[in-house]
């Protein structure tokens, strides 16, 4: 492992950043090099493939599942079946909820069924929804850029909502489905065009990681 350190009177005081990692597992090395340009940032491998998936499996840290996605729920309120299409992930008030992946917030705002409750797009293919927030972040609004992990609301009992927690909601090509039964992308790789200045870093990195034992890059 590469790592920088950060120093008080020349001691050691912590760790600023995991640079590069080798994990050699059943003889196989495998490479994490750290890269940043503008807003790209994050680990990829010797081929510039994004070694973070593109959605967080769970929009809460710490959380339970108190119903699934099911077309033919009985709804604990309207006391008669409705589809339920998300998931709903039960935590106590306040928890942060938490974008699960890159994305440009396109509605945030109050509805008497959804209560506060924030809807993003991450790209051409999915959106995603969280709902019965207590309250919408500071400065979570339409048109604002987040990045996956980035806090957008926290976790309440706001609209049709018998207790605290996030319904979670995932569309792939306009349509609502079970984001648990879907696999998820990986995240973007590094563009063609920053590619060479990538391959000059990770290239260094590399010959100080595993020297003339590694593989090809």
């Amino acid at each position: 492992m590469i790592y920088e350190e950060n120093m008080v009177d020349d001691r050691v005081v912590g760790i600023r950043r995991i640079l590069a990692a080798d994990f050699v597992h059943g003889g196989q090395h495998n490479l994490a090099y750290y890269f940043k340009n503008g807003d790209l940032e994050g680990y990829f491998n010797g081929e510039g493939e994004n070694l973070k998936k593109a959605f967080l499996q769970a929009p809460l840290k710490f959380s339970r599942i108190s119903s699934g996605f099911n077309r033919k729920r009985f709804h604990p309120v309207l006391k008669r079946v409705k589809a339920h299409l998300g998931t709903d992930y039960a935590a106590p008030r306040g928890t942060p909820i938490l974008a699960v992946g890159d994305g440009t917030i396109s509605e945030a705002t109050y509805k008497s069924n959804n209560g506060n409750y924030v809807k993003m797009r991450h790209n051409s293919v999915y959106e995603t929804q969280y709902l019965h927030m207590s309250k919408i972040a500071t400065g979570i609004k339409p048109g604002v850029r987040v990045k996956q992990g980035d806090v957008i609301g926290y976790v309440g009992s706001t609209g049709l909502a018998t207790g605290p927690h996030v319904c979670f909601r995932f569309w792939k090509n306009g349509q609502q489905v079970d984001h648990r039964k879907q696999k998820m992308p990986p995240a973007e790789p590094i563009p063609a065009h920053l590619m060479e200045q990538f391959n000059m870093g990770s290239g260094h990195l590399k010959d100080q990681l595993v020297g003339d034992s590694s593989p090809p890059l």
